[in-house]
């Protein structure tokens, strides 16, 4: 029976990052699929996990909590006649709700052809309370499904780290907190049968998980997070990138669009030319990463809220004077 994982995780925590360590570490020598679901049209992701000779099905514009849980549910279906791999891998947007997600696998679950392995949670020590205070529906929902949390960029951060611990381990009391480097976290930690007590209620009413309109009106009456889609608040912008930049000019740039668009901008990602090869950057509020990449690409992804597509779309060709 194919093992599935659901790696679920905020805006810029670190998904991908860990997917390709859980490659080397656990999935060495098995056959993988990776469903990627990003938030917005640019596969920046996808395009880093194929560098790994993964087989990637991308499921982009829209969350496969909401809007695309048809097309979730079709894809596993066609891995698993096309592929018969021994583990899928998915990799919900950062907006996306792990309940939901979950709650998908357990119907899949149902018909007898996959386990739902792990639900595990990668939290950004760095943007942990930001996110609580303003997002909390979204990212306690991420952190209260998950069986296994895993804390990223705790080195940069050791002093609030234990703090956040602490917060998670009240929000979810039942799931196993990684704090360590991740190349150092036993391979238990995700093959344990430890399953979340959350999701043993969905699997008791799955004939009501099956109706998710009753099931989240009945989550309001019981004081749950109010209920939005991701795209009711949050927005992307894509663009395509044709310009070379060196490593200054692209920061430059990056920020020219972070300090003065309207709106919010809680990620950034992109891959853009550099002469013969190319740079990719990551945003997140407060930290911006630039990197030589050995694949190509032509496009970058602003993600937040309140977004103007045409604004960024001038900020980001304009020649910044900073």
């Amino acid at each position: 029976m194919t093992d599935i994982y659901i790696v679920s995780g905020f805006l810029g925590a670190g998904k991908t990052t860990l997917i390709k360590t859980m490659l080397q570490t656990l999935f060495n020598n098995k056959k993988i699929v990776v469903i990627e679901n990003e938030f917005g049209d640019a596969g920046i992701d996808a395009g880093l996990l194929r560098e790994c000779s993964l087989t990637v099905t991308s499921l982009n514009a829209g969350c496969i909590c909401c809007s695309l849980m048809g097309d979730f549910e079709k894809s596993v279906d066609r891995i698993l006649n096309q592929y018969e791999p021994d583990a899928i891998v998915v990799e919900p947007s950062g907006v996306g709700r792990l309940s939901d997600i979950a709650k998908s696998c357990l119907r899949l679950e149902e018909e007898g052809r996959l386990r739902l392995k792990k639900n595990i949670t990668v939290v950004d020590v760095r943007t942990f309370d930001k996110y609580l205070k303003n997002y909390g529906g979204f990212f306690e929902d991420q952190i209260t499904y998950a069986d296994l949390v895993l804390l990223s960029h705790q080195t940069q951060r050791q002093e609030e780290a234990g703090s956040v611990e602490r917060a998670i381990r009240k929000m979810n009391p039942e799931a196993r907190v990684e704090t360590g480097l991740w190349e150092c976290i036993p391979c238990g930690a995700f093959l344990d049968a430890h399953r979340n007590a959350s999701l043993f209620q969905m699997e008791m009413d799955l004939a009501v998980a099956m109706k998710p309109v009753r099931v989240r009106a009945a989550r309001r009456k019981k004081g749950f997070f109010p209920f939005f889609f991701a795209s009711d608040i949050f927005s992307a912008v894509t663009l395509e990138c044709k310009e070379a930049f060196t490593k200054e000019q692209l920061r430059k740039r990056v920020l020219h669009v972070i300090q003065n668009a309207d709106g919010e901008i809680l990620r950034g990602k992109g891959i853009v030319a550099n002469g013969s090869h190319s740079w990719i950057f990551h945003f997140v509020p407060d930290s911006l990463e630039i990197e030589p990449a050995n694949i190509k690409g032509s496009q970058v992804c602003f993600i937040g809220t309140g977004l103007d597509q045409q604004q960024i779309q001038i900020l980001f060709s304009e020649e910044p004077s900073l």
